[in-house]
């Protein structure tokens, strides 16, 4: 798979990433396994993860306790070889704990939970660190500082934010202007063919900041495969296991860009999957779409919307969803 520079980084970073929110959330240990291998053996060599995602994101408050990390540390304990083939992300900031909500991208939480996430991961650095969600609480210049001595400390080689919006991306950069501080490397967002107005604004200053855009929830948390399409409700899908996010796509707006993109799919004879994962791909600015797969065969499917070539007519019907 190809390999793209990430932002203003030395990192490259294939076009496809894995995403692990729900590693041992509904995805076992050993399934987990079977993923790692099949991503990391087909080209995939960025792994996003967070402090946060584990079975704690489905209670009460949410709460994260690492599980996926670890899942990913015990991975690398039997692949030795693994670990330099491939770019390590995790994330901080949500809510590690299980008794009250403690979100924070304080100073002494960042440098606790840093050491935490290296032990789980049992690796010595992390090559990517991303503040998981802007932090109302916390001085920006704070958590910025905290993150860019990390870079000097030799714990993580790059930081990055997520969820920030066009206005929390300029106030960063401007501090990280003026304090002289390590760059920002990368924004990890939402964006897919059904909420990619949310994000445009902030993908141009990104990418005119030389900052690399990392797309999460590309297929729109399943809903792009088609897989809900009049009212079904497969047993095994995220919407089946409570996943409460996927709720906000359940509209009639959205249901009918789904319908469209199906005919599209008819038309072309190309998954719908692969036509949301190239519509993507396809937008300047974004540097790679990551992908929660819960089965190896979803792997095979983006790596081939990376290598797919969209007519131009066709990718115009995709972006006027």
């Amino acid at each position: 798979m190809e390999k793209v520079k990430l932002g203003n980084s030395n990192l490259k970073v294939s076009q496809i990433g894995l995403g692990t929110m729900a590693f041992g959330r509904w995805i076992s240990e050993a399934d987990s396994n079977a993923i790692l291998d099949h991503a990391v053996n087909s080209g995939i060599n960025l792994i996003d993860t967070a402090d946060f995602y584990g079975p704690g994101q489905d209670e009460k408050p949410a709460f994260g306790d690492g599980t996926s990390e670890t899942i990913i540390g015990n991975w690398l304990s039997h692949h030795p070889g693994a670990r330099s083939k491939i770019i390590l992300a995790t994330k901080v900031g949500s809510n590690t704990n299980p008794v009250m909500s403690n979100p924070s991208l304080s100073r002494e939480h960042i440098l606790q939970q840093i050491d935490s996430s290296l032990e789980r991961l049992q690796t010595d650095h992390v090559d990517l660190y991303q503040a998981h969600l802007f932090d109302n609480d916390t001085p920006l210049a704070e958590t910025l500082t905290t993150l860019s001595d990390l870079v000097d400390d030799g714990k993580i080689r790059y930081y990055g934010v997520s969820n920030y919006t066009e206005d929390q991306l300029s106030l960063a950069l401007s501090i990280v202007k003026d304090r002289r501080l390590n760059p920002i490397t990368s924004l990890q967002n939402r964006y897919n063919v059904l909420s990619k107005h949310d994000d445009q604004n902030v993908l141009k200053l990104a990418q005119r900041s030389h900052v690399g855009f990392l797309a999460y929830s590309p297929l729109a948390r399943g809903v792009l495969t088609g897989k809900y399409l009049n009212g079904a409700m497969p047993s095994s899908s995220r919407a089946a296991q409570g996943e409460p996010l996927i709720k906000e796509y359940f509209n009639d707006a959205d249901q009918q860009a789904v319908e469209k993109l199906k005919t599209i799919s008819d038309q072309t004879g190309t998954p719908m999957s692969q036509l949301a994962f190239a519509g993507v791909l396809s937008i300047p600015g974004i540097t790679t779409a990551l992908l929660g797969a819960s089965k190896a065969s979803y792997i095979d499917d983006a790596i081939k919307a990376a290598e797919l070539k969209v007519p131009q007519s066709v990718m115009t019907q995709i972006k006027s969803l």
